[in-house]
């Protein structure tokens, strides 16, 4: 059986717009502030759709003996634009931090080019899937801070050599600290291709509609067996598309602290150990991600996984770990 796909052979190069303002100022305790506003706007970018669907008004496709075609053109729109708030303390006197905030706001229409590759809804309009983008960050914080202990050589104490300035000196302790809003979910239910106007053989982005004035979220909803509330959501009259808008929801935020303590102990003039032992998700916070989003699955709104099934990394359990380097 042939699959015929269609290319638009006349489509545009994408392109992308960007600027960004900044200001300094050089505050207390020797730290460089920095606000920032910064954005881009990308325009005629790479978007995948189908076309030879029947028409709502006609109830005819251009092609009966055809099925629906996928089709690639550059016709997909994004922006973005984010205040960043920075504070850095250069590395004096055995200190040293940085803190980053930003808030921000991603927008697509779903597009390949977007870094997505989601399906529109309605097929006749792309533009009606504009939302937040799937990677969209809406809230995000970042520290970061070094303390080399005060003792040992070169120190304000315990600088003389002895016994107390080998074990006390040489000693640095960090931290790590990262938290962010949770990434967007788009909400979908099942329904048969008569019930959803132009569209046959395409299913899986069709989306229910809202209900409005009932919470998304469930009273007394926690995670991760109920973060969503199937009562805001009904199906939609047939021949109708659903009022929810794409990426309509969220994921739950993740946070996470790691810290380490780490000691140069010198072998000889020209080479040293650094011992460190260093501790992630110190709290051992459960980083959840995404719920079910099918309002027909009988696991509706239910989290399921975890950010990430790697061994190592964010979102990871609570690890600690040990190691050596010889510097010379």
């Amino acid at each position: 059986m042939v699959s015929p796909r269609d290319l638009d052979r006349n489509r545009k190069d994408d392109y992308v717009a960007a600027w960004i303002v900044s200001v300094q100022q050089k505050l207390r305790w020797n730290i460089l502030g920095t606000a920032a506003y910064l954005g881009n706007k990308g325009t005629d970018v790479l978007t995948t759709t189908y076309v030879n669907l029947v028409n709502p008004a006609t109830g005819v496709a251009p092609y009966p003996a055809f099925g629906p075609v996928t089709w690639r053109g550059n016709v997909g729109n994004s922006t973005f634009e984010a205040l960043q708030l920075n504070a850095r303390r250069a590395f004096q006197s055995g200190f040293l931090l940085s803190t980053n905030f930003m808030w921000s706001h991603s927008i697509n229409d779903g597009s390949i080019g977007g870094g997505e590759s989601d399906t529109p809804q309605d097929s006749f309009c792309r533009s009606c899937d504009k939302g937040s983008s799937d990677d969209d960050v809406r809230l995000m914080f970042n520290l970061s801070a070094v303390y080399q202990l005060p003792f040992g050589a070169g120190k304000p104490y315990l600088s003389n050599p002895g016994v107390r300035r080998t074990i006390f000196g040489g000693w640095e302790a960090s931290a790590i600290g990262t938290a962010q809003t949770g990434l967007p979910v788009n909400v979908t239910i099942d329904r048969s291709n008569a019930s959803v106007p132009g569209l046959f053989s395409i299913g899986g982005e069709e989306r229910p509609n809202y209900v409005y004035g009932v919470p998304l979220t469930p009273a007394g909803g926690s995670i991760p067996t109920g973060w969503i509330n199937a009562a805001a959501f009904s199906t939609p009259a047939s021949q109708t598309f659903g009022n929810l808008g794409r990426n309509a929801f969220r994921a739950p935020g993740i946070s996470q602290l790691d810290l380490g303590l780490s000691k140069y102990v010198s072998i000889t003039e020209r080479m040293s150990i650094r011992l460190r032992a260093d501790a992630f998700n110190v709290f051992n916070r459960a980083q959840f991600g995404a719920p079910n989003a099918d309002v027909s699955a009988s696991n509706f709104g239910v989290i399921t996984t975890t950010i990430s099934n790697y061994a190592t990394g964010r979102g990871t359990p609570r690890e600690f770990q040990l190691s050596a380097k010889i510097i010379f």
